[in-house]
This record gives structure tokens, C-alpha cells and sequence, in this order.
């Protein structure tokens, strides 16, 4: 089978059952934001990779190379957050043409280091190697957790949360698709920001340690109903999400006037938030919105988990939405 055909997901499913369980200091592997390694100390180690290739993750004529090693950074620590844990070190490979100007490597390298030394993190090494075209990084963190949150904690009777407001990274990359934007930098600032410097909500994970019991959670990087959907399955539960709650950026909502959009199918199915979905007991709701609130995060409250399998969204009138194909699949044909 085609890996178009096959999809993102049903190729790491090949993979997983390939690899089979975890063995020896691997207490979690494939399936989660990042493995988790049990090793001789009180924590557990943390660790996540994630790619970037030129041309499908990100456009050179919409970022500069600073801002290109940001958005990595924060891609990939996003998935730390998601696991409850702390950055500790970074290691990037980095791909680059011979006939590449040094300088761009080098401000690329400069927005990664950044980015990670803003969470205590070290870039601490990595690899460079020569591309036949184009731009390849390969980003590699390492954290550590007290307790793993993990996507198959979730239960019925638990609420789903959601962290900031949603939508904005898929508005910025309308007005860039439809040229009304030319670049990152010709975007309204509050999407600018979005779009350019995500945050990891590693801030949060941390906030959060003081629950009586860990999350289930993830990182919404591929679209909110698609990786509500990893929950969904790990856990073998059903989500249901009601589309009035959702927390939609106010930039997203004005970019979504002008050209006569509705932004709640960006807010469902817009990748890159980096934004976290909790599943958590009722009753430490209002401690997890307390908590969350004193590093200056919102979590809003947006559906429920039942018996069942899959994610359902609920209108406003309560019947369920049908929504457009969206969520980020490597091997879907974009």
C-alpha cells in the first residue's frame, strides 16, 4: 500500500506493531508525544524528535532564518509540555546545501538557541551534513518528568481542556496562502507572534504538577479533532467537543471576517497551536484553572469523555458537526 493511501498514522501503527512493547528502560514508546525512559534516578527521562524539511514545513519566503529555528524549537519542546516534564538539553542536526550562505545557518542555529535557553534548556550538540536542496533539521529534546502525563490516561466522566486560544497559527497561514500577507513579518502582530515564536506550555506542565493525579494530554500541533483522536484511541474512550466553547482567538476571528470564513473549522482543524488537551476529573477542575492562572495560561473547559470510541463535535444546537478534511497527515497529498 502507497503511504498516501497507508496515511501518517497507519504507517507508525505498522511501525509500533513491528517494534512491538516497550522493553528494558523503555517504559512508554511509540504512541506518545515523546518516550519515556526509566533509569536508576527519582524521575523519568524524556525524549522527543521532531523533523523539518523545506518546502513541507516551512516556506523560506515566509521566514527568516531566525524565525525557522524558533518555530522548530518550539515545536519540539511543545511535546516535553505535553508529557508534564522540564527541558534539560537540545540536540539539532541541520541539513544545508554546500552553496548556502554560513550566515543563515548560523541565525538559524541563533532562533533555536534562543528559544530553548528562554526554558533552561542547553543546546548541547548535534550533527550538520550537506543537502542536495534545500533546508532539513532534525530537532532532539531531552527533559525529565516526576510523573509521565500520558494520551491513555483519560476516562469516563473526565472533562476535556484546553489550553490558550486556538486558531491563530491557521489564520496566519491563510492571509500567507492567499497573499494577503508576504511574509511572517507583513502579519497582524498578534498572529505574527503566533506563527513566528509559538509557546510551549511547559509552564503549564509545571503548574499542573500540583494535581492530585496527572492528566491525560497532548500537544494539538496536527489540529485539535485530529489529536483529540489520539486520546480517543489510546485511552479507548470516546470525546466529545462543543465547537460554542472553543476558546478562538480574537485575531483569528478578525482575520476569518474579511475574506468570509468561519474560524471554528480553524480553530477545530488548524495544525501548529502547540497549544495542550487535558482530560482530567471534574473535580480538579477548578484547581487545574487556578493553577494555570498564575502563570498567566487560560484553560477552557471544551467537552467531555464517555464509554465509546472517537471524537464527536457537537453545533450549537447540540447535533454534530460534519467537518472539512483537516489535521496534519506527512503522507497526505497536500
Amino acid at each position: 500500500m502507497r503511504l498516501e493511501k497507508l496515511g501518517e498514522f497507519g504507517f507508525i501503527a505498522r511501525v509500533a506493531e513491528l517494534v512491538g512493547e516497550p522493553e528494558g528502560a523503555v517504559v512508554e514508546g511509540i504512541g506518545d508525544d515523546a518516550a519515556v525512559l526509566k533509569t536508576s534516578g527519582d524521575c523519568y527521562v524524556l525524549v522527543t524528535t521532531d523533523a523539518f524539511v523545506e518546502g513541507r514545513h516551512f516556506r523560506r519566503e515566509w521566514l527568516s532564518a531566525e524565525q525557522i529555528g524558533m518555530r522548530a524549537a518550539c515545536a519540539a519542546l511543545s511535546d516535553i509540555a505535553a508529557m508534564g516534564g522540564e527541558a534539560r538539553a537540545v540536540l539539532l542536526s541541520v541539513g544545508l546545501p554546500p552553496g548556502e550562505d554560513a550566515a543563515f545557518g548560523e541565525q538559524l542555529v541563533r532562533g533555536l538557541h534562543d528559544v530553548a535557553r528562554s526554558w533552561d534548556a542547553s543546546l548541547a550538540g548535534g550533527d550538520t551534513f550537506a543537502t542536495p536542496a534545500g533546508v532539513w533539521l532534525d530537532v532532539v529534546v531531552v527533559g525529565e518528568v516526576d510523573r509521565p502525563w500520558l494520551r491513555s490516561t483519560a476516562r469516563p466522566d473526565d472533562i476535556l481542556l484546553v489550553s490558550g486560544t486556538l486558531g491563530g497559527a491557521a489564520a496566519a497561514f491563510h492571509l500567507l496562502e492567499s497573499g494577503r500577507a508576504a511574509n511572517a513579518d507583513a502579519l497582524p502582530a498578534a498572529l505574527r507572534s503566533r506563527f513566528t515564536r509559538p509557546t510551549p506550555q511547559l509552564a503549564l506542565a509545571q503548574a499542573l504538577r500540583q494535581l492530585p493525579e496527572p492528566p491525560a494530554a497532548i500537544d494539538i500541533s496536527d489540529g485539535l479533532v485530529q489529536d483529540a483522536g489520539h486520546i480517543a484511541e489510546r485511552s479507548a474512550v470516546a470525546l466529545t467537543i462543543e465547537a460554542p466553547c472553543l476558546p478562538v482567538s480574537p485575531a483569528c476571528a478578525e482575520a476569518a471576517v474579511q475574506p468570509d470564513a468561519d474560524p471554528v473549522p480553524w480553530a477545530l482543524t488548524g495544525g501548529e497551536e502547540y497549544e495542550l488537551l487535558l482530560a482530567l476529573p471534574p473535580a480538579y477542575a477548578d484547581q487545574a484553572v487556578a493553577e494555570a492562572q498564575k502563570v498567566g495560561v487560560m484553560l477552557t473547559r471544551i467537552g467531555s469523555v464517555s464509554k465509546g470510541l472517537g471524537v464527536t463535535v457537537l453545533a450549537s444546537d447540540g447535533s454534530p458537526m460534519e467537518l472539512p478534511q483537516g489535521g496534519w497527515d506527512h503522507f497526505a497529498v497536500q
